[in-house]
């Protein structure tokens, strides 16, 4: 046993003494001249090392280069692609005596690496030639492209870069992009088959960890089609990519991926901020099948969450002058109260403060943004909550074209009727125009207003339709010129404010006739109002100004009609309304031409202090007195016979 343990020792005592002899013969020049020289022939680019260069053999046999130089292409904005501080090249021992160098591993430390993309669309990182020096080893492949040469092959092993950073210049968007803090490991058994590299890097303050492959590196270098598989981890998102790369990535498709906690970490980390409520832009996730080519993005089998919404559909980008989007979304059930900014405090009681007069907003809108977009989209959902208001299933279709945007409500569900309607902005030329029309079938008149602009007066069921233009430039531009037509019609309801009934009822000094011994002004307050059985107008709009001639009202005990004007640039009210008190005990059947007796009512004032009163002209108070004989003459006739 001794023997064999003193022959074993002997053995490896005398490898040991041959790699020593071994390195003692082998040049280090003349090695990095012949890897200089390969470098040169293959890619066209200048090997330079301006450090020391060292052999070692201990642990490993090791060739340490310094200062090692890589040359840009020609038309590059630097001398140099890539400067490493130090190059560390493992070879395999018994390689040494084969004559042919077998590199198992690579060790870059703080390399700086330039990638450049210049104005005409070439890159810098095409290190194959155009035109190789031996015309024997050229191989063209089924589409023409420039086939690496059979002669010529890299095998690494395992490559490791550790520090550094890496520089892309687009020269075309003008835009730079630096990643730094590399610690990467690449496995490169050779350029035909499969790389695979893993570890981080940092990008604008943040790490991200990476697993990726490329599939034959070979394809990559003669710009034929690879496939690419890529998962980037970071704190803020998890990124995953599966597809196929095309032409120098102008054409890429396959499976994209993204998720993560917190929308808004993610817009602060691209020093976009964004300020939400705690509930909103938290949780999100993406998936994708897409496809980018000639300066198109198509997303196939969208689904979007965030936070509790789901979103489905089909997106096509056309990174075009104007940018084109096209798109078919379904948003399912969409709240968006936790992405609206809180609604300002509340208007104290109307007992406790005075209101103010309302006054239009003359600041210049600018609209000029929607000519930087075109579209086309259709959306639809099967709830919509906005406020309060609370929509049921509707469908959406958005055109937007030169500055002109047409939304078209197709089909509308909410407050327990339908509708449809569409609106039109033209904002290629000022002054911008708009017009909208819209028709709305057994509506809940209370909720839907109260909801949509704060009215809550007019308590009923029926149907409104409108269509109007305007022009102008501010809020006080189109209030000014705002022409049209609205009609409304509304069943089993009440006008909430006002009793006109009761002041129609003013029965002793009414039958005097003395109108103006009756102090019956009054102010609008909700615990008033005038019942009715329908209601119905015509208001016709002229540069701002609302007339109506038509308006009736009509319940079990009065009868009301009335003309006047809304005058909404001024913001004031003067109608005329004639109540008539049904002396009938048929009610709403009596004959109105007949039955009882009409009294005119001013309701009158700007918005914010409207008052309500009789009409105590002269005319009017003939009228009723002479009204007032004839019934006082009926009465007497049926009492004595």
């Amino acid at each position: 046993m001794k023997t064999l343990f003193k022959s074993v020792a002997i053995i490896i005592f005398m490898i040991v003494l041959l790699i020593v002899a071994a390195t003692q013969l082998i040049s280090t020049q003349d090695i990095v001249n012949q890897v200089s020289s390969t470098v040169e022939q293959s890619t066209g680019r200048t090997l330079t090392i301006n450090g020391e260069q060292n052999l070692s053999v201990f642990p490993s046999l090791s060739i340490e280069l310094k200062d090692v130089h890589l040359s840009n292409s020609n038309g590059g904005s630097q001398q140099d692609m890539a400067i490493i501080s130090e190059l560390s090249i493992h070879i395999a021992w018994l390689s040494v005596f084969s004559g042919e160098l077998s590199i198992d591993k690579f060790v870059i430390n703080n390399p700086d690496i330039l990638l450049e993309k210049n104005v005409d669309g070439t890159v810098n990182w095409q290190l194959l030639p155009e035109t190789s020096k031996s015309s024997a080893e050229k191989t063209a492949s089924s589409d023409g492209n420039m086939a690496l040469p059979k002669s010529f092959d890299i095998s690494l092993g395992q490559v490791e870069v550790n520090g550094g950073k890496l520089t892309y210049i687009d020269h075309q968007s003008k835009k730079t992009t630096v990643i730094d803090q590399l610690n990467l490991a690449v496995l490169l058994p050779s350029l035909r088959q499969a790389l695979n590299f893993s570890g981080s890097v940092r990008y604008m303050s943040q790490v991200f960890e990476l697993e990726s492959s490329i599939t034959t590196p070979e394809k990559a270098i003669n710009n034929q089609p690879f496939t690419v598989k890529l998962d980037l981890t970071s704190a803020l998102a998890k990124l995953s990519y599966e597809g196929e790369i095309l032409q120098q990535g102008k054409d890429i498709s396959g499976k994209l991926s993204l998720s993560g906690d917190s929308v808004k970490a993610l817009l602060n980390w691209q020093n976009i901020p964004l300020t939400a409520k705690d509930a909103a832009f938290n949780k999100f996730a993406f998936t994708t099948d897409m496809h980018f080519t000639n300066n198109k993005l198509t997303l196939k089998n969208l689904l979007v969450n965030l936070d509790a919404l789901a979103f489905k559909g089909d997106t096509t980008v056309t990174l075009s002058t104007p940018i084109h989007i096209a798109s078919n979304i379904d948003l399912g059930i969409l709240n968006l109260n936790p992405y609206l900014p809180e609604p300002s405090a509340k208007t104290p009681p109307a007992s406790t403060t005075k209101s103010q007069p309302i006054v239009w907003d003359n600041s210049a809108i600018d609209l000029s943004a929607l000519e930087a977009l075109n579209a086309d989209i259709a959306i639809k959902s099967s709830q919509l909550l906005v406020r309060d208001i609370k929509l049921g299933k509707n469908e959406i279709a958005l055109v937007l074209n030169k500055g002109v945007a047409n939304v078209q409500l197709k089909s509308f569900q909410g407050y327990e009727g339908n509708g449809h309607g569409e609106l039109t902005v033209n904002a290629n030329k000022k002054p911008y125009k708009i017009s909208t029309k819209f028709e709305l079938a057994n509506i809940n008149a209370e909720p839907l207003l109260t909801d949509a602009v704060g009215f809550d007066k007019l308590i009923g069921k029926g149907q409104l339709a409108w269509s109007l233009t305007t022009q102008g430039l501010s809020q006080r531009d189109f209030i000014a010129q705002l022409n049209g037509e609205l009609d409304f019609n509304f069943n089993d309801g009440a006008v909430k404010g006002l009793n006109l009934a009761a002041i129609a009822k003013s029965a002793s000094n009414i039958m005097q006739g003395n109108l103006s011994a009756v102090s019956l002004d009054s102010d609008f307050s909700n615990a008033e109002k005038t019942d009715f059985a329908a209601l119905t107008g015509k208001f016709t709009l002229n540069n701002g100004v609302a007339n109506i001639n038509n308006l009736a009202l009509t319940n079990p005990f009065i009868r009301i009609s009335g003309t006047g004007d809304i005058n909404l640039p001024a913001t004031t009210v003067d109608l005329h309304i004639k109540s008539k008190l049904v002396a009938s005990t048929q009610g709403q059947a009596a004959d109105t031409d007949n039955s009882g007796i009409e009294i005119p009512i001013k309701i009158i004032g700007p918005f914010h202090d409207i008052k309500i009163r009789p009409d105590i002209s002269a005319g009017a108070k003939d009228k009723v007195k002479e009204k007032v004989k004839d019934k006082l003459k009926d009465k007497l006739k049926g009492l004595f016979g």
